[in-house]
């Protein structure tokens, strides 16, 4: 029997699903999320990407998509229209905008874009091979937009990159292309949009730096901060970034959003950005993914709720309108979700992978480059 393994933002018992795979989610200190896939396999969450990424049980990582920076670690450039495998005895997996990190033996492998020194190699050149970093002993990836967060094994969180709003968290405006510490403990999961960087404490207290231009750090002004500073929430479970906008997930599963919502991506009925934590509404949440501009939940009874920019149709809503509160998308029992950068895949119950959205470079794996508006069959390496 074949196993797969599919991560995502909570603990959970695996499911048999059908053609012989079994997915499971992974239960760990450091959880499975914004830009980082399970130590066993499945799609791997890339927020702000054009390639898609799929770890398989066998532990060779697989890749479609946009590959203009050699994000595919292929030794090229060229875009791939259908899966080809990019590396092997990999252990997880993670993606930022145009660039990508592997895990193996806790080792940190990337390959990708490089501008802003996000890779962490010591200087700003692209790569189109996977390169070894240097560091070892690494527990997890969160990518942003064009900086990187790992957590090490002992806890200690560093970051790679752009700096230019303070989002690498390290009192300062400087970019680092080598990673640094940065100076907090107790973090268990990280989620980095655009310009901004969150952190979860074991605690349930979130802290966050970096770009607030639209309020999205939700301490109530719009100032940019380069010290971590405390959102003054608690009881968080989960945390989730979009480019400009932020989701909580609290402990009693109701869904909160602060920061840019021009598309209507906090889901709070408006189009005007927020410097506080504003209520959706939506309750019994399971699980909150970011995408550009727009928001993604999957409720606990398996229903998808989306709001925010539709564009290319990656609401799933059979149409290209956006929507300013939370819409159900026709579909059910689905038990996970992925977003890129305009496109959102879904795994259902019995294992089904569904994508929808904008497939320009063939990265919602269906056969073809066109978009789609609701959500479609994937064909998994």
């Amino acid at each position: 029997m074949k196993k797969l393994l599919i991560a995502g933002i909570l603990a959970a018992a695996p499911f048999t699903v059908s053609a012989d795979f079994v997915f499971q989610q992974r239960i760990a200190p450091i959880e499975a999320t914004e830009d980082v896939v399970s130590a066993s396999s499945g799609m791997v969450q890339c927020s702000f990407s054009f390639h898609t990424l799929y770890l398989k049980g066998d532990k060779t990582l697989w890749g479609i998509g946009y590959n203009y920076y050699g994000q595919l670690g292929l030794g090229h450039t060229n875009t791939q229209f259908s899966w080809v495998q990019i590396a092997e005895n990999v252990d997880s997996a993670g993606c930022s905008y145009d660039s990508t990190y592997i895990l193996k033996g806790g080792e940190l492998l990337v390959a990708g874009s490089n501008s802003h020194g996000q890779l962490g190699l010591g200087d700003s050149s692209a790569r189109n091979v996977f390169t070894n970093t240097g560091l070892t002993d690494v527990a997890g990836i969160f990518g942003g937009y064009a900086h990187s967060n790992i957590i090490k094994n002992d806890g200690s969180v560093w970051s790679s990159g752009s700096n230019s709003h303070g989002q690498l968290g390290l009192g300062d405006t400087t970019n680092r292309n080598v990673f640094t510490a940065v100076n907090i403990s107790g973090v268990t999961k990280i989620a980095a949009g655009g310009y901004s960087t969150l952190y979860l404490k074991d605690d349930g207290t979130v802290w966050v730096v970096g770009g607030n231009n639209y309020g999205q750090l939700g301490i109530g002004n719009t100032n940019n901060m380069t010290e971590i500073t405390s959102m003054s929430v608690t009881g968080v479970r989960d945390i989730a970034a979009g480019r400009y906008h932020n989701l909580l997930v609290k402990t009693d599963d109701t869904l909160w959003s602060v920061g840019h919502n021009a598309q209507g991506q906090l889901g709070i009925g408006s189009t005007s950005a927020q410097a506080n934590l504003q209520n959706t509404g939506l309750s019994n949440v399971l699980k909150a993914k970011g995408s550009k501009y727009a928001s993604h939940v999957v409720k606990k009874d398996g229903t998808v709720w989306s709001a925010g920019s539709n564009s290319n149709g990656n609401l799933g809503f059979g149409h290209l309108t956006g929507a300013t509160s939370f819409q159900s998308a026709d579909v059910t029992g689905v038990s996970d979700i992925f977003t890129g950068q305009y496109q959102t895949f879904i795994v259902r119950s019995d294992g089904v992978l569904l994508g929808t959205g904008y497939n320009g470079y063939g990265q919602l794996a269906v056969g073809d480059t066109t978009n789609r508006n609701t959500f479609t069959e994937a064909v998994p390496p």
